[in-house]
This record gives C-alpha cells, sequence and structure tokens, in this order.
C-alpha cells in the first residue's frame, strides 16, 4: 500500500460501527499516515459537515449525500485517482443490479451541469464501500410470548405482550422508517411510501408511538449498537438492532436473532465523501484513505459483525472460505468464526439469517432516506424522546 504524507491529520467523521478499534489501527499502519478519527452516532455529524467543511477531510456518510452535496460540503472525487473506476463505470451499465441502492445510481456521477445523476462521467460524489439490511432482534423469551408459529414481523415492536421489553433507536429518520413499519404491520395501515411520509402519515406514527410509550410499552431508546447491546442485557426481549450489536451479543454468548420480518428490512449503504475544503497534501492522503478502502480490507473486516463490502469480490481476498460461505453465501458456520476485534463470535453450525448475500439485499422494503418532511420528523420524534 503506497503511503501519503502530510502535515496534519488526516480527519475522518463516521459513526462508531464504521470504526472499530482495531480496524482503525490497522487503517493507520497500512497506510503509513496520521488519522484522527472522530465518531459521532447522531445527527450532530451532518450538522457538523453542513456547516464546518474545513473541520473533516473525509465524512463516512449515509442517506445524505443529496444535502451534503447541495450544501457543497464536499468535493467531486476524481475517478482518475481511484483504482477502482471500472467497476464504479460499471454500475451504470445495463443490466442494472437489481440489489443496488436507487442513490448510487442517482447520485453517484456528476453531471455537466453541476447536479448529480445516472450518467457515468470522471467524477463522482462518493465512493460506495458498504451496504446491508437491518431490522430488529430478539431474544427466545419474546418467541415464547409471541408464539413459535408466528412470522417474524415489524409488528412485534408494538405487541401489548412485549410491554416493558420494547427499545427502539434513538435516530429520527431511521427510527420514524422503522415506526412506519411497525404501525403498518400492527394496525393494519398502508402508508403510500413508507420511505417520505406525508405529514398526516408522521402524525399518524408519531402519535401511535407516543401513546405506546405513556403505556409504558418501551423499555428505552438507544443511539449505537453498545447501547443496543446493552439494552437486551438488560431486560429488553425484542427491539431495532445494528448487525454489530448482534455480533456483539453473540460474541458473549447471548442467544440473539435477527429478524427477517415479512414485511422486508430496512436497507442502508455507506459511502465516503471529501470535503470541499480539503486539498494539497490532506487531499492526497483522503485518496490513499479511499484507495484503501476500495481495495478490499476494510471491507472484509467489517463483513465480520455483518455488513457487506460494496465491491464483494474485493473483500473477498481478504476474507477466508469459511467466512465467506458464512457471512456471503448464507451457507452454516463450518468453524467458530471472528467479529472486528479477532474475538470468537460466530458459533459452528449457526446461519446467517436472510440467507445469501443477494436474498438478504433482495428483501429490502425501504432504503434509509431523509424525507421530503425531515423538519417536521424530527420534531414529532423529539416529542417521542421526551414524552
Amino acid at each position: 500500500m503506497s503511503s501519503a504524507s502530510t502535515s496534519r491529520p488526516l480527519r475522518v467523521v463516521a459513526r462508531r460501527e464504521f470504526l472499530p478499534k482495531t480496524w482503525r489501527e490497522e487503517a493507520k499502519r497500512a497506510l503509513g499516515i496520521d488519522i484522527e478519527f472522530e465518531v459521532v452516532d447522531t445527527l450532530d455529524s451532518l450538522r457538523r459537515v453542513v456547516t464546518a467543511p474545513d473541520s473533516f477531510d473525509v465524512y463516512h456518510q449515509w442517506h445524505t449525500v443529496d444535502l451534503i452535496w447541495t450544501a457543497r460540503a464536499i468535493q467531486p472525487i476524481d475517478l482518475k485517482r481511484l483504482n477502482c473506476a471500472a467497476e464504479l463505470r460499471a454500475l451504470a451499465r445495463p443490466p442494472l443490479d437489481a440489489t443496488l441502492p436507487p442513490t448510487i445510481i442517482r447520485k453517484l456521477f456528476l453531471q455537466p451541469d453541476g447536479e448529480l445523476g445516472p450518467t457515468p462521467s470522471d467524477h463522482i460524489s462518493m465512493l460506495p464501500v458498504l451496504r446491508g439490511v437491518d431490522s430488529f432482534a430478539y431474544l427466545p423469551g419474546a418467541r415464547e410470548l409471541i408464539g413459535e408459529e408466528a412470522r417474524e414481523s415489524w409488528g412485534w415492536l408494538l405487541d401489548s405482550r412485549l410491554r416493558g421489553r420494547v427499545a427502539l433507536m434513538s435516530d429520527p429518520v431511521l427510527g420514524m422508517i422503522e415506526a412506519a413499519l411497525a404501525t403498518e404491520a400492527a394496525h393494519n395501515v398502508t402508508f403510500g411510501d413508507i420511505g417520505n411520509l406525508t405529514i398526516e402519515e408522521i402524525d399518524l406514527v408519531a402519535d401511535t408511538m407516543v401513546q405506546m410509550k405513556k403505556l409504558g410499552h418501551f423499555r428505552g431508546f438507544w443511539s449505537n449498537y453498545e447501547e443496543a447491546a446493552r439494552l437486551m442485557q438488560r431486560g429488553v426481549l425484542v427491539q431495532s438492532m445494528f448487525t454489530p450489536g448482534a455480533t456483539r451479543l453473540r460474541r458473549e454468548k447471548v442467544a440473539v436473532t435477527v429478524a427477517n420480518p415479512v414485511e422486508g428490512g430496512r436497507g442502508w449503504h455507506s459511502d465516503l465523501c471529501i470535503s470541499a475544503s480539503t486539498e494539497g497534501a490532506a487531499l492526497d492522503a483522503a485518496y490513499a484513505y479511499l484507495n484503501w478502502w476500495a481495495d478490499g480490507w476494510p471491507g472484509a473486516c467489517l463483513s465480520r459483525q455483518g455488513y457487506y463490502a460494496f465491491l464483494p469480490e474485493r473483500a473477498q481476498r481478504y476474507l477466508e472460505p469459511a467466512e465467506w460461505d458464512y457471512w456471503y453465501e448464507g451457507m452454516p458456520a463450518s468453524t467458530d468464526l471472528p467479529d472486528p476485534f479477532g474475538t470468537l463470535a460466530i458459533p459452528t453450525g449457526h446461519v446467517r439469517e436472510g440467507g445469501s448475500y443477494s436474498e438478504h439485499m433482495g428483501r429490502v422494503r425501504v432504503w434509509n432516506t431523509f424525507m421530503d418532511e425531515h423538519t417536521y420528523v424530527v420534531r414529532r420524534w423529539r416529542e417521542l424522546l421526551e414524552a
């Protein structure tokens, strides 16, 4: 791996699940540069990126590229400086991959008018690095209360039999989507576009959740996967869950199941963007960081907590055959498998919920997104948290 030098640290902002400690150490070792990682698990990261692009160099964005590009907080990424340019251009060629997040196609390439679009060009807005599907997780006690034959459903989050044993995420963007999925399933309603609710639909979901909270239905709300894991260790039976949280629980011998809900999952992708203010040696370091990601090791490492590398074939080179078979092919673990920290977390014989990579990604019901009524979503979600 070639190195790049800079007179100051490369400043990287991301959520904690993208930056395990062992991963951060390997990044510095492999690149041979000083990197300053900042973990921000809330919407504060987006406000920071939009209002102070001079305070970071690389941002691990997810579902925010429209906002940060419009705000001119990030700069075009020169494909000639990336070692995966051919694969990225191929994303736009028919037949299109049905499991691709729509944003990747619609907002990847810089168009002649300065906007983002699907037509390949020499510059992109973001380097796609990870994708996955989230749902909820539950313990055996939840299955006992719901019934052994019941199909896994988002409606479980609002099932009165689990009152006081349910937890949700505190993030208003993702929380509202999951609450809408639960409301649809539990109350036999149908939303026009569950990823872009109207004000009336937002009110229906928020009012339902506030009422349930006042009845003592929710035990807590979490902002990162570590908090989610702790809630499940302290009495929660069912809750929304990021896959790193489930992997951590399994490492600690907790019998957690990640649901494959009949309604489908919430899809997401994470991408690397470069600050509009980054230049000179810091810009060289940023491109070195992006190319290290594209090479495959980072995605392989995070595959061990349930994520999918955006370019799986590159990550496969850094995974043992047993790891690839379990995480990507949906096969039973042929041996105990490690998490990103090197600790054995997946027991022999376990089968990943959701099936293979293509099966899992093919069951996305809704993709992470900022709704048109985002400000109203945040306001109503804050009312829920404060109720």
